[in-house]
C-alpha cells in the first residue's frame, strides 16, 4: 500500500499569488511613518523602496535558481540542507519554525484581530482570542486540502491588491484636486533635514524597507504541490516580487503626494489619512477592512508554508518523524499545521512573540544570506549539475545581496549587542534536540 503524498493542484498564478499575499502584510500601510523618521528626502525615500526592490530581487534570482534545482516542499530548509548538510538544515528549520515562523503567525493574528476592532467593536479580553481563533481557523482550512487554502489565499491577495490600487488612486486624485502636499507629480527632491544630513539615517530607514519586502521565498515552501515547479516555482518567486515592488512604489509615491514629508513621522496610520481625505470616514473604514483583510491573507500564507518546512524536517529527522506524515484523505501534512498553530497560539497568550521575532531576525537573516552564498558553492563544487534554471547577473547578483545582508547584521550587532547574542542562544538550544534525533537514528 502506498504512502499518502502531497497533490500537485498549483498553479503558477496561485504561487504567484501566494507569494504577493505573503510579501504584502501589514507593513506598506504602516512603515511610511517610520522611513520618514530617518530620511527626510522623498526622493531618497522612493530610491530606497527601489533599493529595496533590486535587493530582493537579488535574492530571488538566486533562490529561483536553487527552486529548479531543488524542486522539493521545504524551501530553504531543503537547499541549506542540500549544501552544508543536515547539521545547518536542522539549525535553520528550529530557528524558522519554532522561533521566527510561529513568531510571524502569532503577529499577522494578533494585527488581524486589532484592525477587526475597528470594524466590529468588542471587549479588549477578546482580541487574544479572535487571534487564536483565525489562526485555528485558517489551519483547518489548510488541513482540508491545499486546494482550499490556495482559494482563501487568491481571494485575500486580490483584495490586499484592490487596496493597494485604491491608495494609488486616493493619492492621484487628492495631488491633482490641489489639496495635497504636492502637485500633480512633482515631489521636491530635499526637505531641510535634522543634523546628520539627508543620509543620517539611510540604513535605518532600509532596514524597515526590507522587512516590509520579506516573504518573497514563500512559494518555494510548497514546491512539491505545484505542477511543473522546475518552471513555476522561479516564475512565481521573481512576477511575485516584480508586482510587489511596483505597487509598493507607486503606494508610497501617493503617500508623499498627500502628507508632507515633515508630517509622516507623525503620522503612523497614513494609509487611513490618505483615504479619508480622499473620500472621507467612508474611506478611512474601506482601508482598515482592506489591512484587516491584507492581515488575514497573510496569515494564511504563512501557515500554508510553515506547515511544509516541519514537513521536510519530518523526512530527514527522526525526532520530527510524525511531522512528516501526510494525511490520508486530505493530503496535508496535517500534525505539522496543528504543531505551527499550537505554538503560535501559546506565543499570543504568553505574550512573547513580539520579542522572540525581535531576537531571531538576524539568525534568520545569516541563514538566508548562506543559502544565497550557496549558489556560488554549488557552482564551485557541482559545476557539471543540470542547471533548468540560471541566476541573472551571477555572481554579482549573488554578492550584492550578500554584502547588504552582512552589513544589515553587523549593523544590528553593534546597534542590538544584547538581541543579537540572545538570538544565537535561540539557535542553541537547538543542539540538543540535534543530537537526540542524531542518537535516536542510529539507535
Amino acid at each position: 500500500m502506498s504512502r499518502p503524498a502531497l497533490l500537485r493542484s498549483m498553479g503558477l498564478t496561485d504561487a504567484t499569488l501566494l507569494v504577493v499575499g505573503c510579501i504584502v502584510g501589514v507593513g506598506i500601510f504602516r512603515t511610511a511613518s517610520s522611513i520618514a523618521a530617518h530620511v527626510h528626502a522623498p526622493l531618497l525615500i522612493l530610491a530606497l523602496w527601489i533599493a529595496g526592490g533590486v535587493v530582493s530581487l537579488c535574492g530571488a534570482l538566486c533562490y529561483a535558481e536553487l527552486a529548479a534545482l531543488f524542486p522539493a516542499s521545504g524551501g530553504d530548509y531543503v537547499y541549506i540542507s542540500k549544501i552544508y548538510g543536515r547539521f545547518w538544515g536542522f539549525l535553520f528549520g528550529w530557528t524558522k519554525l519554532f522561533i521566527e515562523r510561529t513568531g510571524t503567525i502569532a503577529i499577522l493574528g494578533f494585527v488581524f484581530a486589532e484592525y477587526a476592532h475597528r470594524l466590529i467593536p468588542y471587549e479588549p479580553w477578546m482580541l487574544r482570542w479572535l487571534a487564536a481563533l483565525a489562526i485555528l481557523a485558517l489551519t483547518a482550512v489548510n488541513v482540508a486540502g491545499v486546494r482550499w487554502g490556495t482559494v482563501v489565499q487568491n481571494v485575500f491577495t486580490t483584495l490586499k491588491i484592490i487596496a493597494l490600487a485604491a491608495l494609488v488612486l486616493a493619492g492621484l486624485s487628492i495631488a491633482f484636486a490641489g489639496s495635497g502636499a504636492h502637485p500633480a507629480w512633482t515631489l521636491p527632491p530635499l526637505t531641510a533635514p535634522p543634523t546628520g544630513g539627508p543620509l543620517g539615517g539611510v540604513g535605518v530607514a532600509f532596514v524597515f524597507v526590507l522587512w516590509t519586502y520579506g516573504g518573497w521565498t514563500e512559494a518555494a515552501y510548497v514546491a512539491e504541490e505545484v505542477k511543473d515547479p522546475v518552471r513555476s516555482i522561479p516564475r512565481a518567486i521573481l512576477f511575485g516580487l516584480a508586482a510587489t515592488t511596483v505597487l509598493y512604489l507607486l503606494v508610497n509615491w501617493s503617500y508623499l503626494l498627500c502628507v508632507p514629508v515633515d508630517a509622516l513621522p507623525r503620522t503612523p496610520l497614513v494609509a487611513s489619512r490618505v483615504m479619508e481625505q480622499a473620500f472621507g470616514s467612508g474611506g478611512a473604514l474601506f482601508i482598515a477592512a482592506m489591512i484587516a483583510c491584507s492581515a488575514f491573507g497573510a496569515l494564511n500564507g504563512y501557515i500554508l508554508t510553515g506547515g511544509r518546512i516541519l514537513y521536510a524536517m519530518g523526512q530527514d529527522h527522526p525526532a520530527f518523524t510524525r511531522m512528516g506524515a501526510v494525511h490520508p484523505r486530505f493530503h496535508t501534512p496535517a500534525l505539522a499545521l496543528g504543531v505551527n498553530a499550537a505554538i503560535a497560539i501559546a506565543l499570543i497568550f504568553t505574550k512573547t512573540f513580539e520579542q522572540i521575532m525581535t531576537y531571531s531576525t538576524m539568525v534568520i537573516t545569516v541563514f538566508f544570506t548562506m543559502a544565497v552564498f550557496g549558489v556560488i558553492v554549488l557552482r564551485r563544487r557541482e559545476p557539471h549539475l543540470r542547471r533548468p534554471y540560471k541566476a541573472w547577473g551571477y555572481p554579482w547578483t549573488v554578492i550584492l545581496y550578500g554584502l547588504t545582508m552582512i552589513g544589515f547584521m553587523i549593523d544590528v550587532c553593534c546597534k542590538e549587542p544584547v538581541e543579537a547574542v540572545f538570538g544565537f542562544g535561540l539557535l542553541l538550544a537547538g543542539l540538543p534536540v540535534y543530537w537526540l534525533s542524531r542518537a535516536s537514528s542510529r539507535t
